[in-house]
């Protein structure tokens, strides 16, 4: 006999609330090499799954029902389905997602709904219209498609030997293909008369993606083992208490309380002014334009070595904070980078801009730039880590209060600002591959071209991003395991821009 819906209901939400317990309490993840990390962060808040209010069993009972009656529609009219023709109204009328929220909805709305159910095939379809037509998604939707697909490239897995790709990875890159190919230009170098200027290129057999040799422009410096002085502990011994006195925490966001929930909190440090010491004379700062992808830039020795393993070395100090989505049970989990999130003072900002300033565009459309966004997104990636094909969204530029807290916005009222281009900063290069790596769509239709970027210490990768026209898509490529342990170190801030077009003077 089935069980009663009252004790199967009881059992879940029991097995459940100890299942999302033990892993909150028994997760590995540490706040450095060396170190560990107590989560912190909780709150009497539980986050809500969909086991703690419908059992797996029920589930899949109504699952099994609704198909059964769909195979049997003259059923459905019947004096006995009518409780459940009204739940399945409400049911529809609540959805917010996949194709039964999209039904009557506009060409975005719908591309949505099919990504939401993983409906490639339809998705690709109505993408192809939407080409046609000459329509473009906002940058909400374009931004939400990439995200729903989850991509991850598989160029580290596939350089090193890895397992082929699936059938279904081979279907989400023809999707990913088809969304870029709605909204940016198609890369007709590969194949072409450009090969050489771009540097060549290998094709992966058969594959949705043909793979240019990277951008390298390291002329054979030789490079620091940054990691090494981390894990032996040379390098944090290096760092003052006197230097880590400097930074202060000013916000910290419960892990339960993020969008989306973490296992751990989100930690905010600031630091006072002239924390970070410039060297004296200042690097020779030169600019290069990628070849190939459109605004592309990389802004080479920005910092020294110095400065980057300075910024390494408070932050190893003070310590990193894992990055643990908190995910349904059977979802996929990925492994992220460690992070240490930075309000970064402003003579750090000041005198950086200063040596980046000649290199940036004055204005983009009638918008003038305003200079860097202080909240330095700080990341620490090893092997397994990854950073998935993604669209990077735009910023304000945050500050700090009179009262030491964090402001999201710090822009004037009456003259706002939003970023125009991301600033990613490389602090370290002995690592092997860790390339960013980005993506345009080919000639051949269903095949994007893959192009990476090999890290320099102390250079900045510099590219567009809060339009829909001109948003590079791409990936933080995972870094090889080798025989020696190895970690790439990275800062992701943006270049702000006013948010009103200059205005003309009328003479």
């Amino acid at each position: 006999m089935a069980k009663s819906k009252a004790k199967r209901k009881h059992q879940a939400a029991q097995a459940v609330s100890g299942s999302v317990a033990k892993k909150i309490k028994t997760d590995p993840s540490s706040s450095s090499p060396v170190g560990s990390i107590t989560l912190t962060g909780s709150s009497s808040c539980e986050p809500k799954l969909l086991q703690t209010i419908v059992p797996d069993e029920d589930l899949e009972i109504t699952v099994e029902t609704l198909r059964a009656l769909a195979e049997n529609p003259g059923l459905i009219k019947s004096k006995a389905c009518k409780d459940l023709r009204a739940a399945v109204f409400d049911f529809k009328q609540a959805s917010t997602t996949g194709a039964i929220a999209s039904i009557d909805a506009n060409l975005t709305s719908r591309i949505s709904g099919a990504l939401a159910d993983q409906n490639y095939v339809d998705a690709r379809i109505m993408l192809a219209e939407m080409k046609i037509r000459g329509q473009k998604p906002k940058l909400g939707a374009l931004c939400r498609w990439v995200r729903d697909l989850d991509v991850i490239s598989g160029l580290a897995e596939q350089r090193d030997g890895g397992a082929k790709r699936t059938a279904q990875q081979h279907e989400v890159l023809q999707v990913l293909d088809a969304i870029l190919r709605v909204v940016g230009p198609v890369d007709y170098t590969a194949g072409g008369d450009n090969d050489d200027e771009a540097g060549g290129f290998e094709v992966e057999s058969g594959g949705p993606m043909m793979v240019r040799r990277a951008w390298d422009l390291r002329d054979g410096r030789e490079r620091k083992m940054v990691y090494d002085s981390v894990l032996d502990g040379t390098l944090t011994a290096a760092v003052s208490d006197k230097t880590t006195s400097r930074f202060r925490i000013i916000e910290t966001t419960p892990g339960l309380q993020r969008k989306p929930p973490n296992h751990h909190p989100a930690v905010l440090h600031a630091s006072q002014d002239n924390t970070i010491t410039f060297s004296s004379p200042p690097p020779v700062t030169t600019h290069h334009k990628h070849p190939v992808v459109p605004n592309l830039h990389l802004i080479k020795d920005v910092l020294t070595a110095d400065e980057c393993i300075q910024i390494i070395g408070a932050a190893e100090k003070i310590g990193f904070t894992p990055d643990a989505p908190i995910r349904a049970e059977g979802e996929e989990v990925s492994i992220l980078a460690h992070n240490f999130y930075w309000i970064a003072d402003a003579a750090f900002c000041e005198g950086l801009w200063r040596r980046v300033e000649p290199f940036v565009p004055a204005s983009v459309g009638g918008r003038s730039v305003r200079g860097l966004n202080r909240r330095f997104r700080v990341y620490r990636y090893v092997p397994g880590a990854e950073y998935r094909a993604h669209i990077d969204g735009a910023w304000p530029p945050s500050g700090i209060s009179p009262q030491d807290s964090y402001i999201y916005d710090s822009s004037p009222p009456e003259a706002k600002q939003s970023s125009l281009f991301t600033f990613l900063i490389y602090l370290n290069d002995e690592f092997e591959a860790g390339e960013t790596t980005y993506f345009l769509p080919g000639t051949r239709e269903g095949t994007l071209n893959a192009y990476p970027l090999k890290p320099i210490q102390g250079s900045v990768a510099l590219f567009p991003h809060g339009e829909v026209d001109g948003n590079l898509l791409h990936e933080g490529t995972g870094v090889r395991q080798g025989d020696r342990p190895s970690a790439k170190y990275v800062i992701r801030t943006d270049v702000e821009y006013d948010v009103d077009l200059q205005k003309t003077a009328v003479v």
